[in-house]
């Protein structure tokens, strides 16, 4: 079709440029942008406990989550049990991973964008002297 071709809608000539720009703004309304479907289903997300040296959980620790591009840090509280989950990290940036309590720091963790797991599982072990 020839984009000098005309359409009519209730008896108006519309340009075909016009009819063609109106169906991508109408399906990107319905089925969002192209690739956005993929892009959610490819979040990633971790989880995991922070314990001690003998393997006990240490309750309200504090995870950290840096995105090593943006150095935007996250931070989640641990409960009784030392569980903690961060949700929705992008594939395609890399993230350190550690944790703190009582004084003390673990080792960082690097999670990389190159690892396609979609949920990274990491035990965080911090040497309290517990």
């Amino acid at each position: 079709m020839n984009c000098m071709h005309a359409a009519r809608w209730h008896g108006k000539r519309v340009p075909a440029a016009a009819v063609v720009l109106g169906a991508i703004v109408w399906m990107t309304n319905v089925f969002g942008t192209p690739g956005s479907a993929f892009a959610q289903a490819a979040r990633r997300s971790v989880q995991g406990r922070v314990v001690n040296a003998s393997d006990v959980p240490i309750r309200s620790a504090i995870v950290y989550l840096s995105d090593t591009r943006t150095m935007a840090v996250e931070t989640y509280i641990t409960q009784e049990d030392g569980a903690y989950s961060f949700e929705q990290l992008s594939p395609n940036d890399d993230y350190k991973l550690w944790a703190q309590a009582a004084g003390k720091k673990s080792q960082p963790k690097i999670l990389s964008s190159f690892d396609d797991r979609p949920i990274f599982r990491v035990i965080i072990r911090i040497d309290t002297g517990k």
